[in-house]
């Protein structure tokens, strides 16, 4: 005859049985669904990525890089200010990329893009172009009492500036 206390183990058993067995089924769905996760943000970051790079290709883009970078020239803030004005299109031109690199300075800043990926990809435009215009940026700073004014895109320059190799400091990986 079976007795009460190994009908009693037998059920414990398989009480303990069933527990474990639905332990292992969550710990093994938690990390499906982290990898998914994982998986899903790369993507969306890839994504974003992409959004930003696609404006690096377009002629609008190109057009604004040439009309600021390459045309505009001074000695300093006051004659920067004499030779284009608030509303020139040269001031409006160059306003339009301040913006641009202000929003990826907080994309950066807030971790939704990969810094390094970035700054593999568009560190020499943005290094370029806050060495040229750095300086006035920081000195319409003081004179407007704006301390903050694309503070972003200070930020950014200095992020990408520490992972991309000047000229002189770049060795190839192997012998071309």
């Amino acid at each position: 005859m079976v007795d009460l206390a190994e009908i009693q183990a037998a059920y414990y058993m398989v009480a303990a049985t069933g527990v474990l067995v639905a332990a292992i089924y969550y710990v093994a769905n938690m990390r499906a669904y982290q990898r998914n996760m994982k998986m899903n943000l790369e993507t969306r970051q890839a994504q974003l990525l992409m959004s930003i790079l696609n404006r690096w290709t377009e002629t609008e883009y190109n057009k604004r890089w040439q009309v600021t970078l390459w045309n505009m020239s001074w000695k300093d803030y006051d004659d920067k200010m004499s030779k284009y004005p608030w509303g020139s299109p040269e001031f409006i031109e160059e306003g339009t990329l301040w913006n641009y690199f202000e929003s990826i300075g907080v994309l950066i800043e807030e971790g939704l893009i990969d810094e390094k990926i970035l700054a593999k990809l568009i560190a020499g435009d943005l290094i370029q172009f806050w060495e040229k215009f750095g300086p006035f940026l920081l000195e319409m700073r003081k004179r407007r009492g704006l301390p903050l004014l694309y503070e972003k895109t200070e930020y950014l320059y200095n992020v990408l500036k520490k992972h991309h190799p000047t000229e002189w400091e770049y060795k190839p990986k192997q012998p071309l």
